[in-house]
């Protein structure tokens, strides 16, 4: 990694207010988080927040908002698991108060590599690569999504018209359990990337989502030849 660490933002213990709560699809949920204190926050896209969510108890989510507006932190929450995490999200609403820790993790994008970016994600892993490009991007990027079925798409139209306005960026959704009137990319996502990817050793891979696409893909990436160094992760347990 060619990313100097040491230029991260320092941890801090923060309070925050749900100034929005909005229910994207039946499991997935995005919180809008007003800073209080500090009253503004600087963060690199790709970030964490340590959020608390019970007595001893804290869950790593992935930031989603773009970091030119450090007065607010967006929480792309899946709560289909239903543990602790789910049920804060669940059970917390407009006004209520939120302490996290934050900014964390090294899950950044190397700007000062002039390799192709190539996005993979699955399911909510889509977040810290939203923050990515909303950051701006210079590099070619190419963002693959995998989701199940059609009712768990969100922000594809998002996508779609920032593909639409930057030329080097290209989006690819796939789905692996689609209906009959599904007319995209039907499959899983490690797939299309293998399949379409041509050049991958001068390419960096940046993998987020559930623990067995991560794994899968690194290893296939590695078998493929790419360097260890031009594969980043972050894996959503």
């Amino acid at each position: 990694m060619t990313i100097d660490l040491s230029l991260r933002p320092k941890p801090q213990q923060c309070r925050a207010i749900i100034e929005s709560k909005t229910q994207l699809t039946k499991t997935v949920w995005l919180v809008n988080f007003r800073m209080q204190n500090p009253p503004e926050i600087r963060f690199l896209p790709g970030q964490t927040i340590s959020l608390h969510v019970g007595e001893g108890l804290n869950r790593s989510m992935s930031i989603a908002s773009a970091p030119d507006d450090g007065t607010h932190i967006l929480m792309c929450h899946d709560v289909s698991p239903g543990g602790p995490g789910s049920q804060w999200t669940l059970n917390h609403t407009v006004g209520d108060v939120a302490t996290f820790m934050a900014p964390l993790g090294i899950f950044i994008l190397d700007k000062t590599s002039n390799r192709k970016k190539v996005l993979v994600a699955t399911g909510t892993g889509i977040a810290p690569f939203r923050s990515m490009l909303l950051d701006g991007i210079t590099q070619p990027v190419t963002l693959y999504w995998g989701l199940r079925h059609e009712k768990d798409v969100y922000w594809n139209q998002e996508f779609e018209e920032f593909a639409h306005k930057h030329p080097n960026f290209i989006f690819k959704l796939t789905l692996s359990k689609p209906d009959e009137h599904w007319i995209g990319l039907k499959g899983r996502v490690t797939d299309h990337v293998l399949q379409e990817e041509n050049d991958v050793t001068e390419s960096e891979f940046y993998l987020c989502g559930n623990k067995e696409m991560v794994i899968d893909m690194e290893m296939k990436l590695l078998t493929k030849g790419i360097p260890k160094k031009q594969v980043y992760k972050e894996l959503y347990f």
